[in-house]
């Protein structure tokens, strides 16, 4: 259960910040937040990523029989992200720098 809490902070935390690259609702949020909490918006978004990253640890520490399926989690997330996300915004920037 540690594993997935931490898990559903880091899409929360994590998606967040991934989807400004998306569509512009989200980066138009993300700068609204960050004009809000000024200075404070990296102490947020630090310790979020220190929270979902020691739930994350400490799930697997807990419960090492299920490091398969929390590897697997962590894969189709992050390759989600890479894939749908960076490598079309990379390959955009090459095509673009090429032009």
């Amino acid at each position: 259960m540690i594993f997935w809490i931490g898990f559903i902070l880091m899409v929360l935390n994590e998606g967040f910040v991934i989807m400004r690259h998306v569509h512009p609702w989200f980066a138009t949020k993300r700068e609204a937040l960050m004009a809000k909490l000024g200075s404070k918006w990296k102490i947020v978004h630090g310790l979020a990523d220190t929270l979902w990253i020691a739930l994350v640890s400490i799930g697997f520490a807990v419960n090492l029989s299920n490091w398969k399926v929390y590897v697997i989690a962590l894969l189709i997330f992050w390759g989600s992200a890479l894939f749908f996300v960076y490598v079309p915004k990379l390959i955009k920037i090459i095509l673009k720098a090429n032009d």
